[in-house]
């Protein structure tokens, strides 16, 4: 369930996006139904999430908000996920209302909020069609994607340990899966920490961001190689750790290299969404929702765990964070 909230605060705090190219949208024009939809599909998901909204005009935006019947559709939509071998439709999803009940508070209702959950077994050789219905106006709206293939990492190396040797780089490179365009790579430090005067062992993990790469092919062809600073590395350690606040002792754990991928409608939106730095502010407007707005993409998320070298917990031990030595690193 927290992935699943992290997922809709991510979409509920993007820009809302106008439709594409076809229509502005008109503030005193007469009211038109308008679905808002946001997924993301990734096979590795047995059951599958969707927030699906209606658009409101009118009145305090802030304080309708609040409101769930002002966005929400009850239960008169239907909802269904087919999944498509050329001509040939074979398999159908249906999704239906549930509640995720611990939703942070902000301008959105809160706790509960409605979602839409349909569970499957996804084919990443299938094409998706999503169609959403609503049964009492007959209001309808559609979008396509296609699924990321598996890809895999080339290095680091599966086995062996991770040295992060100072003042020497290390090269990440995986490749590229096929409907795949936006990479997000990072890497997740895992630590422990006991508190004093308890035997409490609890894991935690900070992740260190490195980029975002942009393939220039959906085919699944060639190769990403980035690498990172190793000094870079224990930098990110001290700055993310505080070690004033904190009572006991910590042991360092394994690090993942992980890699985040999006399909290529997924990177479209971030870019038309993201932050603009030019002068010019007038950007094009992006949605794949035909006959409504928002996102319906992939994802997928492939990672290789190393354990550190005993030279590396020692440089970690030295940034006087309290860490100790680890006997069963």
């Amino acid at each position: 369930m927290t992935k699943i909230f992290t997922f809709f605060v991510l979409l509920l705090t993007l820009i809302f996006v106008l439709p594409s190219c076809e229509t502005d949208v008109d503030l005193d024009a007469e009211w038109k139904e308008i679905t808002v939809v946001y997924g993301l599909l990734n096979q590795l998901d047995s059951t599958h999430y969707l927030r699906i909204n209606k658009a409101f005009l009118g009145g305090d935006a802030l304080q309708m908000a609040k409101i769930p019947d002002s966005s929400g559709y009850r239960n008169n939509l239907e909802v269904t996920l087919e999944g498509w071998s050329t001509d040939e439709k074979v398999q159908t999803i249906t999704f239906d209302t549930t509640t995720v009940d611990n939703k942070d508070s902000g301008m959105w209702y809160n706790p509960y909020m409605v979602a839409y959950k349909g569970a499957g077994v996804l084919d990443p050789g299938l094409q998706y069609r999503l169609k959403i219905k609503n049964v009492l106006s007959g209001h309808e709206v559609s979008s396509v994607t296609n699924l990321i293939h598996d890809f895999y990492i080339k290095k680091p190396v599966a086995g062996g340990r991770l040295t992060l040797f100072r003042g020497f780089n290390t090269a990440f490179s995986w490749s590229n899966g096929k409907n795949a365009r936006r990479y997000e790579p990072l890497l997740r430090f895992y630590y422990y920490e006991i508190p004093t005067g308890t035997t409490d062992t609890t894991m935690k993990h900070i992740d260190w961001y490195l980029s975002t790469i942009t393939s220039n092919n959906l085919q699944g062809e060639g190769e990403v190689e980035i690498s990172f600073g190793n000094d870079g590395f224990y930098d990110f350690v001290k700055n993310m750790l505080d070690k004033e606040n904190f009572e006991g002792k910590r042991l360092c754990g394994t690090v993942d290299f992980i890699i985040s991928a999006g399909g290529d409608e997924y990177d479209t939106y971030m870019r038309v969404n993201g932050p603009s730095y030019s002068l010019v502010q007038d950007r094009p407007e992006y949605t794949n929702i035909e006959n409504g707005l928002g996102l319906f993409s992939s994802r997928y998320s492939i990672f290789r765990n190393k354990r550190l070298d005993p030279r590396a917990e020692d440089e970690i031990i030295a940034l006087d964070l309290k860490f100790v030595k680890n006997v069963n690193l």
